[in-house]
């Protein structure tokens, strides 16, 4: 098997695929990094681990979810939250009439849902809107003082504020310590409290003999159009070298930005719209969460930074849908205080005096995320650029996005709840920041119609079918959650899938 991509999903899938007795090539195009020494508190970090090469996003409304890049993938940079989808989640379609419905449901993910909490290590509470009751195997963490600030103004509100599901040590873990709460989260964690693709399953791959190379940047997938199978890759390495790997199986996990665009890449006389793209949706229906950033600035230091930075506290009482609303679906608010930068460049339209002191009350100010779900529409895509090349020569993804009605109403109505709870906390003063997107998904959709989707309910492409793509490009809808935690249940459902047809003699 050889595997585009080394972050959460592909790192999840080589080490499951390892103990199914696979050999295992993973492929990642960025570099490695020794996060003790390479990743250091600094906000510097960004440029390493998130996604640093070019991209044109042309959208009307300029959405730019971060995606990460190197061993390791978007685990480096991500904040670690984990919680499970909701019943409803998966039929939006027949529940609300918005959306799609997806081919499977939270019933096909729960088994994979706990194995992952469990083998990944997850720390918190499942919460009171969970969709069942179930244990995570660490307490949640101690709630820090802008968690506890936060807090009070929900309980006011009548909500039900909780510690969340967080891939984060609240306790020694797995050879892993517990956090030592420094406030770096999306910086890479040199500490190594953080779960990352890399210190987890890309390890145990590793140990187990599968083969993980950096700096190997995958532009295409092979097709051989006698057989109907794809036969393997070829990437580029640093120096520009090319280099072909082949292999009976493979999977994509490059994102839900970068795999559609390896696809589109892969054309071929067969295909000549894309690889496994008969459909014509690779690179359709992309999907993000429409999400404010509300800041409230109080008399007394709230010292958000300390801490860990997103999910010490969440409230989602008003993410299950309703249909007194003018809107559909739903939204949930979580605790999220970035790092100085990141702080200024999400505060919003302020220049001059009002933004030095917004930046003076740094110390004194707490922050809610406010996120809701952004429903699929055809036109939000991914597509080569016709113009703008990377460094290979290569034409680089060009995003659009466009927040449908839907979608800004019910991202406005997070924000006035998280207005409304921040007052109620006792803030002197609130302020709305950006309006921006968070999380690509959606790109190659699952779904049982070969005409309208570009995978099955196993990630398995309709038109290849030793070819998978085990990302977040997956997604039918988004929900209004975090989705790393699905696309890594999805992934390993899948990996079970894959050593069962393999064992059949049916890839």
């Amino acid at each position: 098997v050889v595997i585009v991509g080394s972050g959460a999903t592909g790192g999840l899938a080589a080490k499951e695929l390892t103990d199914h007795g696979f050999s295992v090539v993973v492929l990642e195009g960025g570099k490695r990094y020794q996060p003790n020494v390479d990743l250091a508190n600094s906000e510097a970090n960004s440029a390493k681990i998130q996604w640093n090469e070019p991209r044109v996003y042309a959208g009307k409304d300029q959405v730019v979810p971060k995606t990460g890049i190197g061993f390791g993938g978007g685990t480096h940079t991500w904040l670690g939250v984990m919680p499970r989808f909701s019943r409803e989640d998966f039929r939006t379609y027949s529940t609300e009439g918005v959306g799609k419905d997806w081919p499977i449901g939270y019933e096909d993910l729960a088994p994979y849902y706990a194995k992952i909490e469990r083998d990944f290590g997850v720390a918190g509470e499942c919460g009171p809107f969970a969709p069942e009751a179930y244990s995570l195997p660490m307490a949640p963490h101690r709630m820090s003082w802008h968690a506890q600030v936060l807090a009070r103004g929900a309980r006011k509100l009548g909500a039900h504020p909780f510690a969340p599901p967080i891939a984060i040590n609240s306790e020694e873990r797995d050879g892993r310590p517990a956090c030592v709460y420094c406030g770096w989260c999306a910086s890479g964690c040199p500490t190594g409290a953080k779960a990352t693709s890399q210190n987890t399953y890309l390890a145990k791959a590793e140990a187990a003999g599968a083969k993980v190379v950096s700096e190997a940047f995958v532009h295409r997938v092979n097709y051989d159009p006698a057989s109907g199978r794809a036969t393997g890759v070829n990437y580029m390495d640093a120096a520009g070298g090319e280099h072909e790997i082949k292999a009976r199986i493979v999977i994509l996990a490059a994102h839900a930005i970068e795999t559609p665009r390896l696809l589109l890449l892969s054309a071929c006389p067969s295909f000549p719209d894309g690889l496994a793209n008969s459909s014509g949706t690779v690179g359709k229906y992309l999907l993000s969460h429409p999400t404010w950033q509300v800041f409230g600035t109080f008399d007394e230091p709230v010292n958000a930074y300390k801490g860990i930075q997103m999910g010490q506290v969440m409230v989602q009482d008003y993410y299950k849908p309703d249909m007194k609303r003018d809107y559909a679906r739903g939204f949930v608010l979580l605790s999220y205080m970035m790092t100085p930068i990141t702080y200024a460049n999400l505060s919003g339209d302020f220049i001059g005096p009002e933004l030095k002191r917004f930046l003076h009350d740094y110390a004194y100010t707490a922050a809610w995320w406010a996120h809701g779900e952004g429903l699929p529409c055809e036109s939000n895509s991914v597509t080569l650029d016709p113009d703008v090349k990377d460094r290979r020569g290569l034409p680089v993804a060009r995003v659009q996005i466009e927040w449908t009605d839907n979608d800004v109403k019910v991202a406005a109505a997070g924000r006035d709840k998280a207005m409304e709870m921040m007052e109620a906390s006792g803030a002197r003063k609130v302020r709305a920041g950006l309006n921006y997107g968070a999380h690509a998904m959606g790109s190659c959709r699952m779904g049982d119609d070969p005409a309208d989707s570009v995978v099955n309910g196993y990630g398995q492409s309709h038109d290849i079918r030793n070819l998978f793509i085990c990302d977040t490009s997956v997604f039918a809808t988004g929900s209004g959650l975090n989705p790393t935690l699905t696309a890594m249940a999805i992934a390993s459902r899948s990996v079970d899938y894959i050593a069962g047809q393999a064992r059949a003699g049916m890839l």
